[in-house]
């Protein structure tokens, strides 16, 4: 039997590689910002965002030597013109400015308190609270959602090749084990300022996450993309009856962003990725029984393998404390509904579902929520504490995100979700070993957002939106797109 062999590819185009180097400075500076939970990490993403989409609108021409077949010119307005995530984004950002230009509340203080004032608005358009930019307001989340926008818009265009997403997705898997080492290393040095730059007094922080459930949704996604480029590359190895392939590599990826996500301590993350590693773990045997090649791969390989998994595990817990994930999966073990954590959060949702009643419509302004949530929480002293306990967020980005947006807002946020899932299962993504396991930690980080706020946070809100326009470009270059450059 004649094994197949690697067929000499084109280079990447320059201007693709200059693509490529600065999607990978974006994805890989949003986490280790600390998030980009901040001002100037925002504007600087915002600047990279915006010069992504520049770079990748820049016409390219392909002489023989970068293609296969005729020289040509690849401009890209027309395929982002085509674009319905390009529409249905502008439309969204256009809403928060008729929000911002319509206040119904103006946010007054003193030297001790601060308070909002009703004030006169256009009774028929949709409303916002006129705030503070330091202190977060509308202009905040929209420059989060700007810079979401015009990175998901630079990838859908600027990726043309199937070499150029296996090194993006290679690096942000590889940027997450760093960060995910350097949060195990921070956590056993006892130190209490954030990557030993900066102290966030009373914030529970993983790696560089300030908010250590941000840090576990993170993790959570990117452990599944790390075990989707595993299966890819044992089913490719597979295809091809090549004798050795790297996921064994990638398969040890993800068991380290695994442990990440258990040593973050964050109970949602942990038990939104123990679902979701079952159901992945059903799609795994589903793919391995239907396909008909045989593995060439000698025994001894998984073995090895094995004992690397046995090894990695046996060092980290010689070397890390697991006192505190101990503790953590106590609680998890006598979780009940009389747990001040849950009781709380059930109180905040039931108030934040109050909330939504009242404003579904207009919504209350993209960032808004925590300035009009303190109004209905005092009949709860439980979770209000007499003013003194601020809640920044509602714990459910899905009551969160209508409340702010409304209507209109969420009818564009439904469209988009609507296309991106009609284009994953047209394409066949249910099939597919990469863009599967990528759809399993998406739909992850979703359910995940029932019991947290992961969507509030840039680096995740970004990511997570990337690794989709990724896989859906993987499936349309898989299925013969049009476009030259594919392999």
């Amino acid at each position: 039997m004649q094994v197949a062999g690697h067929k000499q590819r084109p280079p990447l185009h320059p201007q693709e590689k200059w693509f490529l180097g600065l999607a990978m400075l974006q994805l890989v500076f949003l986490p280790w910002a600390f998030g980009t939970m901040h001002v100037w990490s925002q504007l600087t993403a915002l600047g990279l965002g915006a010069v992504l989409l520049g770079v990748a609108l820049w016409p390219r021409f392909y002489s023989t030597d970068l293609c296969e077949g005729p020289e040509f010119q690849l401009r890209s307005w027309p395929r982002l013109m085509r674009f319905p995530l390009f529409w249905l984004g502008l439309g969204l950002l256009f809403y928060l400015g008729l929000q911002a230009w319509n206040p119904a509340w103006l946010w007054t203080r003193n030297a001790t308190s601060w308070w909002l004032v009703r004030v006169n608005e256009v009774e028929w358009l949709p409303t916002s609270i006129q705030t503070p930019f330091e202190r977060f307001n509308l202009w905040r989340q929209f420059i989060i959602y700007a810079i979401t926008w015009l990175t998901a818009c630079a990838c859908w265009i600027g990726v043309t090749r199937r070499r150029t997403m296996h090194v993006l997705l290679g690096a942000l898997v590889a940027n997450a084990c760093v960060l995910g080492l350097v949060g195990f290393v921070h956590k056993a040095s006892g130190e209490p300022r954030l990557l030993w730059m900066r102290d966030f007094p009373g914030a529970s922080s993983f790696a560089s996450f300030v908010y250590q459930n941000h840090a576990g949704a993170y993790f959570s996604l990117m452990s599944f993309t790390a075990l989707g480029l595993a299966v890819w590359h044992f089913f490719e190895g597979r295809k091809r009856m090549a004798r050795s392939t790297p996921a064994a590599l990638w398969l040890i990826a993800a068991l380290l962003l695994v442990f990440a996500v258990v040593f973050s301590l964050s109970r949602g993350a942990i038990i939104s990725l123990a679902l979701f590693a079952i159901a992945a773990m059903i799609a795994l045997l589903l793919l391995r029984f239907t396909t008909a090649t045989q593995s060439t791969i000698p025994t001894i390989v998984p073995v090895l393998v094995a004992l690397g998994v046995i090894g990695t595990v046996a060092w980290m817990v010689r070397q890390i404390d697991f006192s505190a994930v101990y503790f953590r999966f106590e609680q998890l073990s006598r979780l009940q509904a009389n747990d001040p954590s849950v009781l709380s959060r059930q109180l905040a949702r039931e108030s934040a579902t109050q909330m939504l009643g009242d404003h579904w419509v207009r919504g209350v302004g993209a960032g808004g929520f925590r300035y009009l949530f303190p109004g209905y929480i005092k009949d709860k002293p439980l979770i209000y504490e007499r003013g003194q306990l601020f809640w920044e967020h509602a714990h459910n980005d899905w009551l969160e995100i209508p409340i702010e947006l409304g209507l209109t807002g969420v009818l564009l946020l439904v469209a988009g979700a609507g296309w991106l899932a009609w284009t994953w299962f047209r394409g066949g993504g249910w099939r597919h070993p990469l863009v599967l396991m990528i759809g399993l930690g998406v739909c992850q980080v979703m359910a995940h957002a029932v019991m947290d706020f992961p969507f509030q946070n840039p680096a995740i809100l970004v990511t997570w939106l990337v690794l989709l326009i990724v896989s859906l470009r993987w499936l349309e270059l898989d299925g013969g797109n049009p476009s030259r450059p594919s392999h």
